[in-house]
């Protein structure tokens, strides 16, 4: 059987490609090798989607060839996947710093992109194992084959296996001529020894690596460092690199800790978690008084400059995305077509374009999708 298109990966991009593909009147074929369509998108956000963000700029996301994904979002917006959502009358709300989650359950986002597939009358194939490609380009699969003019690959990262994640887009890619950026694990947990003790605390805090810094909850866990601040630094973090965290960005400590009868302990209680404190601090029950100045410089060093030196990362099982993957300098940011493989287009994870946490990967899935959708 013949299609004009074939969108392998029936994820957030892959519906979204398809779907814009359909409605231009194309014949389209939507392959996926689980038994059903969207799993990242049911298990993100705990259940509910962060879908967009309302500030949405290029300088959110990192691909090795800067200005690559500067197109694609600023033709496809935020804005306008919002209008959808609001099409289909699915609740939504802010939760901080411009991040939109369904109110209810991703399970409507889903829906929404399915009834855009299946109103752009895209045909879905379920179990779609085993899939071979040969020649420009017939795809075969189990006992089916067909042909296409075009071929889009939706097949993301190696994030969530659990949920039939593979680097099939991108060993296909290496086929075709690409290169790959490294893939590693992103937006995910950083293990750190000796934290243990602490598993359990939460503080707001500063944390930097390399040029990168952000202010928000750092979350201590048996295996190390987790929380919204390390996983948005985990994207610009590598291997053998400290980090270095400021517990107390928004106090003076010259001011708080002047000589006087009190203790640390007593100064800081409002401050800092006890069992933070007193790891931060051995010597936190003495007055302050009886601590050399010399010494309280130090103390003062380690609450606002505490330097960690992580083991590596908590790996692709918790990572939320991946970063790297195809080389962008062989696709055409206009198309999303490959240079390499013309009726070739590569969108979503499986691209060298990583976002930041905060909704920002779902939106390059949108405008990529819907770009490539516009293309074919």
């Amino acid at each position: 059987m013949n299609y004009d298109v074939v969108v392998i990966g029936a994820g957030a991009a892959g519906l979204m490609a398809a779907a814009t593909a359909g409605k231009r009147g194309k014949k389209v074929l939507l392959l996926e090798h689980n038994k059903t369509a969207g799993k990242k998108i049911l298990i993100s956000g705990g259940g509910r989607a962060n879908f967009t963000n309302l500030k949405v700029t290029p300088n959110d996301y990192i691909c090795s060839q800067r200005n690559f994904h500067k197109f694609a979002l600023k033709e496809y917006r935020e804005e306008d996947f919002i209008n959808l959502v609001r099409s289909y009358k699915i609740n939504f709300f802010e939760k901080k710093l411009g991040q939109l989650f369904c109110e209810v359950s991703a399970k409507e986002l889903l829906s929404m992109l399915l009834k855009e597939c299946e109103k752009a009358g895209v045909e879905i194939h379920y179990g779609a194992r085993g899939i071979q490609i040969t020649d420009q380009y017939k795809i075969s699969w189990k006992d089916h084959s067909v042909n296409s003019e075009k071929l889009i690959i939706a097949t993301g990262g190696l994030s969530v296996p659990t949920i039939g994640a593979t680097d099939f887009g991108q060993t296909l890619a290496k086929e075709y001529g690409h290169k790959i950026i490294p893939m590693r694990p992103a937006l995910v947990g950083l293990k750190v020894n000796g934290t243990s003790e602490l598993s359990g605390l939460s503080q707001v805090a500063e944390v930097k690596v390399g040029k990168f810094k952000v202010k928000e909850d750092v979350l201590l866990t048996h295996k190390g460092l987790s929380g919204p601040a390390i996983l948005k630094t985990s994207l610009y973090w590598e291997k053998g690199q400290a980090i270095r965290i400021n517990w107390l960005p928004e106090e003076n400590l010259d001011e708080l800790l002047v000589q006087s009868k009190k203790t640390i302990t007593q100064i800081l209680n409002s401050k800092l978690p006890n069992r933070l404190l007193d790891f931060l601090v051995p010597q936190n029950k003495m007055p302050l008084n009886e601590i050399p100045k010399k010494e309280i410089n130090k103390i003062k060093e380690n609450i606002r400059n505490f330097e960690v030196l992580p083991s590596g990362t908590e790996g692709y099982r918790k990572a939320e995305v991946t970063a790297g993957g195809v080389d962008t300098r062989d696709i055409d940011q206009k198309t999303m077509e490959s240079k390499l493989s013309p009726g070739l287009f590569f969108i979503g994870e499986v691209l060298d374009v990583t976002g930041q946490l905060g909704g920002y990967n779902f939106q390059w899935a949108w405008s990529s999708g819907v770009i490539a959708g516009r293309s074919v």
